[in-house]
Formats: C-alpha cells, structure tokens, sequence
C-alpha cells in the first residue's frame, strides 16, 4: 500500500470516527428531547434533519471509501454503487439545504416587527415539515443522474467525461450530458450558498444594530452573550464553515467540468471536503447547543451547608 493510499484511510477513518459519534449523540439528544417533549422547536428539527443528512453522507462515502482504500472489494457492484452515490449526492444536497434553512429560519425569526418578513413569523412552525419534503424532492431530482450514469469501477482507460470515485465510477455518454450535469449542479449550490451569505450577513446587521439600542440597557450585562448573539454564532459559523469546505468542493468541481477525465486524486479531493462539514458540524452543535449540553452533563454541584463554611462538592 503506498503513501497516498495509506493518508487517504487514515483521513477518512478519521472523518468516520469523529463524525459517526458525534452525529449520532447530536440525533439521540434531540429525538430524546422531541420524546419527552413531544415536539421540537423549528431550529432543533433543522439541526436534527440536517444531522440525520451528515450521518448519511459519512455511512455512504466515508464508509465505502475507507474500506476501498483498504483493499476490501466485496459489495461494489454496479447496484449497489449506483444506490451509494445517488444517497450520498442527495444528502451532500440536503446538507447544503439544511444550511441555508436554519439561516432563512434564523433571520426572519430576529427580524424587526417593522420588517416585511415579520409577517412569516407566526407561520414558521407550520413551514418547517413542507420545506423539508419540497428539498429532499428538489434535492433527489437534481441527483437522478447518479442512478443513470454510476456503475463498478473498470478499466477506464481511454474513456472521456468519466469521474472517478475510487470505488465506483460515473460516466457520461457524452460532452453535453457532462457539462449540462455539473453545471446545473454547480447553479444549484451558488444559489443556495449566495443566499445562505445574505442571509448571515442580515443577522449580523440586525444584531448589531439592536445590540446599539439596548446598550446601555445591558450595560450591567456586559460579560455575558444575549441569545440572539449565540444564535447568531451558531448559524453564521455553519456559514462559514459551509463556505469553506464546500468551496473548495466546488472549485475543484469547476476545474472538472474543463477536463475530459478527471483525475481520480482530485475526486477525492472533492468528497473529503465535502464530508468534512458533515463530521466537523456535530462539534459545533455539541459546543454551543443549551440543550445538548444539558442532556451531556455529566457533573453537578451540590452544597452542603456547615455551621460557618459552605464546602462545594463536584459529583
């Protein structure tokens, strides 16, 4: 096994052990509470849906790519890569949509009774199950050509419009189908990522200027952070972190429209970035979710009371 086989194991397995626990515990603490509770907010059921996709992604390439890398070459067949690449295109898609949702939701949630969005604040909750069937429908068409042009990995020698996936492979028949392909995909994701910006910068403009009205309001709260600016934080660093890992995703996915037969090191490229948002995003819900890190507590304080000391015990 040479260099580059062994880091490219060694990174997915890394991909894989952070991103399946972590998602996995960001799903559980939510379907917990939405058991207990017996519903769930609109953000936390964007937060779980959009968990739910990362896990989908991580099982469906990181997986498969691993145990490529690994030589195991036991279930491959045209079925079942076509099955892999048309679920993972489709969740890579929901976790784009996912992102911009949760930055749609958040900006009209804080918009001004004055604004024209204020309107949509009482129909939000009502909005959230809809906009989930309509993109996993929006989604899963704009990826049927996963089902059409994906089969086993062969000799591909000579062959022109084919990407190489490692595992599977997907070829075009023709110039037309291959770039008319990538390029509605490419449309699809500057769509959703230009109003996932504009979105985020909303919020920030509306935070900041509320939080120069109420300044010296808060003057007495000055070390601590308003909820609106931790929910600000939340969505914007998805934001970015959406921006950058799926922008590299699709820079390379750019070069690739302008080459006939694209390397296969620069498809991985592409799928590595493009499922490190979904292992990394976990860590974000883990380290600034309230009710996650409530329902992962696991210490507590309790006082007991002494005639002239209070002792603190941590359990």
């Amino acid at each position: 096994m040479d260099l580059p086989t062994i880091l490219k194991a060694a990174s997915n397995l890394l991909l894989i052990a952070v991103g399946i626990p972590g998602n996995l515990i960001v799903l559980l603490v939510f379907g917990h509470i939405g058991c207990v509770e017996r519903k769930l907010l609109p953000a936390d059921s964007i937060v779980f849906m959009m968990t739910f996709v990362h896990l989908l992604i991580i099982f469906n390439q990181g997986i498969p790519e691993t145990l490529f890398s690994l030589n195991y070459r036991g279930f491959y067949s045209s079925s079942i890569c076509k099955f892999l690449i048309f679920i993972y295109r489709t969740s890579r898609a929901m976790s784009m949509s996912m992102t911009f949702l949760l930055s749609a939701y958040q900006s009209i949630l804080i918009a001004p009774a004055t604004s024209r969005f204020s309107c949509l604040k009482p129909k939000l909750p009502t909005l959230i199950l809809p906009s989930f069937v309509f993109l996993w429908l929006l989604d899963g068409a704009t990826t049927i050509q996963g089902i059409v042009y994906t089969s086993q990995i062969r000799n591909i020698t000579g062959l022109k419009f084919t990407l190489n996936l490692t595992y599977c492979i997907v070829e075009y028949p023709n110039e037309a189908s291959y770039v008319g392909t990538g390029t509605m995909v490419l449309f699809r994701d500057l769509f959703f990522v230009f109003f996932m910006v504009v979105t985020s910068v909303y919020i920030l403009f509306v935070l900041y200027r509320h939080r120069q009205q109420v300044k010296g309001i808060r003057s007495s709260e000055q070390n601590q952070n308003p909820p609106e600016m931790r929910a600000a934080k939340i969505v914007v660093t998805f934001v970015i972190l959406f921006v950058v890992f799926f922008g590299v995703d699709n820079i390379t996915w750019v070069y690739s429209l302008t080459q006939h037969k694209v390397p296969v090191d620069l498809n991985n490229v592409r799928v590595f970035f493009s499922s490190l948002y979904a292992s990394v995003s976990p860590i974000v819900v883990i380290a600034s979710n309230k009710k996650v890190n409530s329902k992962l507590q696991c210490t507590k304080t309790v006082k007991i009371p002494q005639s002239k000391t209070t002792t603190v015990y941590t359990v």
